[in-house]
């Protein structure tokens, strides 16, 4: 019965001193994070999921610890800051030897997460290294770095001040950034930095277009609109005042702008009105000629447009008075071609229905007159200088006696 006395006693006192709560002071007002690491009986290592608080002080749970452990470390890390306190912890005896941890600014020393890019001297990522360092307290820790690494080294928990860094691989002459600064005040909560080394070293395939910066220091940023706005309107009000001060001189010595610009040889236009030279005058037209094919007209009025169809070299059919196109400008001006009846296809081929060989401008299929029922139709056959008709090019168009067709160069009027 006394030993089971003795040993709920010892249980008690072991719980007693593992559930003591002990205070965490800190020195200034913040958020914060904190865990715990320890060793229990077996030797193996125990970590607390980390607990957040606010203001200067927390008391630490310890619960989740093991009743005997060794080895326990306190890490308490400021949000902001991204800095961490790393110091020794021991379970206090009892509730009465429990004293607050204290924790000053200095105390935050330690940077959670350092990550070095170990880059060759044209800035490409080094493919595969060992990286060493030293830190500010003069703890060293080393690291690996494979193909998958993207050439980056990371260390947890790193003393801010000198770091001495050293870089072993395969081909390497020297480690360019041997010596480096991890400051205490820093932009981001980590730490970021490339380190140089020269040598043959094996890199990683980098875009020729992605150099990279050494200092690994974030880019400037670029000016807003505000920046350039403001110097203008300064800008601007200041020749305003310039200009105005200028002109009250000139006025008051009455100066104007036209004579200041003439003295210094400026030479302005007259507000006189310009004569207009005379319109030149168009000759009469001689009603001699036909104004269609320009072909002198005979005693009885008639000219190449209206000579018989068996006159024109070009005619079909001699006694032929259908549907027919007269030529008005182009090499084929004054002479009549005959369009037969159906289907007529017209192109510079010598073997279409309407045979234009002598204009090279015209396709050799060019476009196609169909007559039925006394309409006739005109098609473009895809030719490339187009087809017009009246001035407007068509696919397809339905004709009236009159109107005037352009294939190629040559302008034509159809009658029928």
């Amino acid at each position: 019965m006394k030993k089971v006395l003795i040993c709920v006693v010892i249980l008690a006192i072991a719980a007693s001193a593992a559930c003591a709560a002990t205070k965490i002071n800190v020195e200034k007002k913040g958020s914060y994070v904190y865990w715990l690491t320890c060793k229990n009986a077996l030797g193996e290592v125990v970590t607390t999921l980390p607990e957040a608080f606010k203001g200067k002080g927390t008391e630490i749970d310890t619960k989740t610890l093991p009743v005997k452990f060794t080895g326990g470390k306190l890490f308490v890390m400021n949000k902001k800051t991204g800095n961490m306190a790393i110091i020794d912890y021991a379970a206090p005896k009892d509730e009465k030897s429990a004293k607050p941890i204290e924790l000053t600014n200095d105390d935050f020393q330690y940077v959670r997460n350092v990550r070095l890019k170990v880059v060759s001297e044209d800035g490409a990522p080094v493919e595969r290294v060992i990286v060493r360092i030293t830190d500010g307290m003069g703890t060293e820790m080393n690291t690996v770095v494979t193909p998958a690494d993207g050439g980056i080294a990371s260390f947890n928990d790193v003393a801010t001040g000198e770091i001495t860094v050293k870089v072993d691989a395969e081909g390497l002459r020297k480690t360019v950034d041997s010596d480096i600064t991890l400051p205490e005040k820093r932009k981001a909560p980590g730490f970021e930095r490339e380190i140089e080394v020269s040598g043959d070293v094996d890199t990683l395939p980098v875009e020729a277009s992605a150099k990279t910066n050494h200092t690994a220091a974030k880019p400037e940023s670029k000016p807003g609109v505000g920046a350039y706005i403001l110097p203008s309107i300064v800008g601007i009000m200041f020749l305003a005042i310039i200009i105005g001060i200028f002109y009250a001189i000139f006025k008051s010595r009455g100066i104007t702008a036209g004579g200041a610009l003439k003295k210094i040889g400026v030479d302005l236009p007259s507000d006189q009105p310009v004569a207009q030279p005379a319109a030149e005058t168009q000759p009469a037209a001689d009603p001699n000629v036909c104004q269609f094919c320009g072909q002198h007209k005979d005693a009885n009025g008639n000219c190449a447009c209206t000579i018989a169809p068996g006159a024109s070299p070009f005619s079909t059919s001699s006694q032929s008075a259908g549907p027919r196109l007269i030529g008005t400008q182009g090499v084929y001006a004054g002479q009549i071609l005959d369009i037969p009846q159906g289907t007529a296809i017209i192109g510079r081929e010598a073997t279409n229905h309407v045979a234009l060989t002598n204009d090279s401008t015209t396709s050799r299929r060019h476009a196609v007159i169909t007559s039925a029922g006394g309409e006739f139709m005109i098609r473009d056959e895809g030719s490339s200088n187009g087809t017009f008709v009246n001035g407007a090019r068509i696919t397809e168009q339905k004709l009236t006696s009159g109107d005037e067709i352009q294939i190629g160069g040559s302008k034509f009027r159809i009658e029928f």
